[in-house]
This record gives C-alpha cells, structure tokens and sequence, in this order.
C-alpha cells in the first residue's frame, strides 16, 4: 500500500509498505479521505515529540476492509471513522475515567502508524460507524470535531456569555459554532487571515477582529467592558496564549486549545491570575466525545463542507506542509481512495 511516512522533522515520503492486517478484536480500515491537523504540522517541523519513522495522520474516514477474530459489531462495507487513540484501560488514569490521560496511550500518526495511507487497523472499540448521508470528507472531522467539544465542555460557557476565539483555523471554526450552540451571545473571533475571518462569520461568528490591523483588546472592550467570559487560544501561538490571560474578565476562564510547541513557556504573573481569581485550562484529545461528534454531523448541527479550502492526492502529500497556513488555506484534505 502506499503511505505518507515521516521519518523526522523535515523528512516525509510517500512509499510503499505492506498493508497491514487485522489481529484479534481489530478493523482493517479502507481510508477513503484524511484531514491535516496542527498536530501533524508539528511534528513536520519537529515541535511535537513522535515516534519515527511513522505513518502520519490521525482524521480520517473509511470503509472496513476486513475483520479480526472476536470483532461483532462491524463487518466489511461498514462505513465508519475512529478515535485515533490507543488506551490500555488499566492504568490509573483510565481506571478514574480519563483514559485521554492514559499513562501507556497510543495516538495514530504520531506513536504508531496514522491515517494518511490506503489502509490501517485499528480495535474495534474505537471504530464508530457513520450514516450513508455523511460524506466520507465531513466525517473525516469526527476527531477535531471531537476534540473541540472536549474543549467546550471544560470552559463551561454559560448562556449569554461572550466568548472570544484567538485564531480561525479549522478547530477555531468549530469552537466557534459548538460555543454558539452552548448558548454564547457573542463569540468574537480575532484571526489574521482574510479567508478564515469570512469563514469564522459563514459559522456564526458574531464579530471578527484583525489583530494585524486592529486592537483586540480594545475592540473587545467595546463589546464587553470587563473582557470576555471564555477566552480559547486555538493557534498554538505561545504570545497569544499569554496574551489570552488578560482579555478574559475576573473570574473568567482561559483555554489554552491550540498546539504549542513542546519546548515553549508562556510567561504570566501569578499574583494577577490569583487576585483575579482565572482559570486556565489545557484541553488534551477528545474524550468520550466521537459518537456525539458523529451525531452532531449527522443531525447537521455543524457545519464542516466550507472548512475545506485544498482537496490533496496522497501521491502528492508532500506538498501538505508548503499550503500549511497559507493565506488561502483551512483544512487541507488528504484523499486516499
């Protein structure tokens, strides 16, 4: 089969391998379309520890190619997505309900072989079927999608809240429209790229901001006096992140969402974050969220068909990381099949 291996920060081919097989209680996976994440840029440029050689890509849809002994539920034909991450179910963590914070996890593409391939296995635990009427490309999102409602969930918005999102990316697109649906008045969205603001607004934005040409905190002070309710940092962007800290009101809440490089520190004063009583919160993986994000798809609670900026062959992967955020760009889309 042919496979998109990154071998180290800077070096990825297309190959060819052998297609892998089925074990007991695993799914071998056609993959028909896999999205690029933030993730799979980091460790492109070598910001995110992986395991290597390795098989990118982790959002990703398919049809079930085959079946290991002891798999019931799936047979082949099925149309289905998967939560990329491998937990042991053992460990503390796991055992207390926060398998995302597994001690032994996995994750597709970035410790064992990804999405971004004619084929991969996966347990059949973390395969969900898909309806017919959801594309292959929308269920492709299941993961980010997934994610971003972790993300929500642990800010807590209320209804009538403002919210503010730093960075218009695919994942802020779906903050976005999941913090409307959590009852947000206003979510304000600051993203320096034309294309993204346009899309923030197409997915209920209630106002956009340039930061390269506007004040963001002045802009957002005109809507709310004392800053924003929630403030999400989904860039991975070490100056917004700290930044993030001082456009949310007392008492507010802060979510660091986006990927940081693994060696990067943010730099905030500690008395202010205690005298106003803040809140900041990492947002790790996606748990026990896949089948909600297939059913939000399904009842076309979100939109993800104007996410897609580049449709890409996977003979032609490697130029992935030239389009990355690129001022035409959103969500690059890797078609396998």
């Amino acid at each position: 089969m042919k496979a998109a291996v990154l071998y180290k920060p800077g070096d990825l081919q297309v190959t060819e391998m052998t297609a892998p097989e089925p074990g007991p209680g695993e799914v071998l996976i056609r993959i028909h379309a896999c999205g690029v994440c933030g993730t799979d840029h980091s460790l492109y440029v070598g910001g995110f520890p992986a395991v290597f050689p390795v098989i990118i890509g982790h959002e990703f849809s398919g049809v079930v190619a085959g079946v290991g002994p002891g798999v019931l539920g799936l047979q082949p034909g099925d149309r289905v997505t998967v939560d990329p991450n491998r937990v042991c179910r053992r460990c503390e963590y796991c055992r207390m309900g926060s398998e995302h914070l597994c001690e032994n996890l996995s994750s597709m593409g970035v410790h064992i072989h990804g999405a971004d391939a004619e084929f991969c296995v996966m347990p059949e635990t973390n395969v969900y079927k898909i309806p017919a009427h959801v594309s292959f490309e929308e269920a492709a999102f299941c993961e980010p999608l997934a994610c971003a409602i972790h993300g929500v969930e642990l800010a807590g918005i209320r209804p009538g809240d403002t919210v503010l999102v730093m960075g218009a990316g695919g994942m802020g697109n779906l903050i976005t429209q999941l913090a409307a649906r959590a009852g947000a008045a206003r979510v304000i969205v600051s993203e320096p790229i034309a294309f993204r603001r346009e899309k923030a607004l197409e997915n209920g934005a209630s106002q956009v901001i340039d930061p390269l040409k506007q004040d963001v905190e002045a802009e957002l002070r005109k809507v709310r006096r004392i800053g924003a309710d929630v403030v999400f940092e989904a860039a991975g962007n070490l100056k917004l992140q700290a930044a993030a800290v001082h456009l949310v009101r007392r008492g507010g809440h802060v979510v660091w969402f986006g990927c940081s490089p693994s060696d990067g520190r943010v730099e905030v004063n500690p008395y202010y974050i205690n005298d106003a009583e803040l809140k900041i919160s990492g947002s790790f993986n996606n748990p026990f969220a896949t089948a909600r994000a297939v059913n939000m798809l399904a009842e076309k609670k979100v939109r993800v068909d104007n996410l897609i900026s580049h449709r890409i062959g996977l003979d032609d992967y490697p130029q992935v990381f030239k389009l990355f955020g690129g001022p035409d760009t959103l969500k690059l889309m890797v078609l396998t099949a």
